[in-house]
């Protein structure tokens, strides 16, 4: 049963000036219904001057037990802060599309008003996402979108192999492997050739980019499935980006070992919505 929406937290894009109109216009709106609202402390810092004249908005603090919903105004980055946010909590995370492609937001700027109203009377379904979670050495990294291995900004090719329980499907020379998730799917795995997966289908894709060699494929996993990626390479060091930021560098020799994590975040679209639409509508 879904929760009945009384506090909401509220993210918005990096550039202030693209989310000013839907930020002032959605706290006008849950204002009028008597909506808790919240925001984090760098939202604040980014509309410092609408924010500080609205009693009816808090800072958020850590304790986000009371939130129901996370409402991002923003793209597909935004949306990424908002599932870090929220992560293992099962708040859902719904989005009003203010960037370039926003795949994974439900709103369109046009319809705010209607689409948040839809989301107060419980007319949206919820998908809990499916995430990953990288080992190398004594650290450990999670997933919402993706893992990435490459060679960053070096000319020459990474020198990869890669293990699927235990397993040795490819030894190869590429600019590197981008492991996705169902909702990263439709990111840097879809442009390096991989496939769309359906946001509720219990798998991971594991794409290389610029692979060379002939016949090297694009690989749909099972859940279960245990991935290892080494650096093989004598000298040259590989590096690791998590959902596109750059976290860390796998050294000569290292390997690193990816598996699922069920249910890392909340994905809210409307009633009627789904990723496929977003797919032919925005990508196509």
């Amino acid at each position: 049963m879904k929760r009945k929406i009384r506090r909401v937290v509220v993210m918005t894009h990096g550039d202030p000036g693209v989310s000013a109109p839907a930020l002032e216009r959605s706290v006008a709106f849950f204002a009028e219904r008597g909506i808790s609202l919240a925001a984090p402390a760098a939202e604040w810092e980014k509309h410092r001057d609408f924010l500080t004249h609205r009693s009816d908005v808090a800072i958020l603090g850590d304790d986000l037990d009371s939130v129901d919903l996370c409402l991002v105004l923003g793209g597909d980055g935004t949306m990424l802060r908002g599932f870090h946010l929220t992560r293992d909590r099962g708040i859902p995370v719904a989005g009003v599309n203010l960037g370039r492609v926003g795949f994974l937001t439900t709103i369109v700027p046009e319809g705010l008003d209607a689409g948040l109203e839809a989301l107060l009377n419980g007319r949206y379904t919820e998908h809990s996402l499916l995430g990953l979670k990288a080992r190398l050495k004594a650290a450990e990294f999670r997933a919402t979108n993706d893992v990435v291995v490459g060679r960053g900004d070096r000319s020459d090719a990474s020198s990869l192999a890669l293990r699927i329980n235990g397993v040795t499907l490819f030894e190869v020379l590429c600019d590197g492997v981008v492991v996705g998730t169902p909702a990263g799917s439709s990111a840097y795995s879809l442009a390096a050739g991989g496939p769309l997966l359906g946001i509720a289908v219990d798998a991971y894709v594991i794409s290389l980019v610029a692979p060379h060699a002939v016949g090297v494929r694009p690989v749909v996993a099972a859940p279960g499935d245990i991935l290892e990626i080494t650096n093989t390479s004598r000298r040259d060091d590989c590096f690791i980006d998590i959902d596109g930021q750059r976290t860390a560098t796998m050294r000569p020799g290292e390997t690193m070992r990816i598996e699922t994590e069920p249910g890392v975040a909340t994905l809210a679209l409307l009633e009627g919505d789904s990723l496929y639409h977003h797919f032919r509508d925005r990508l196509l």
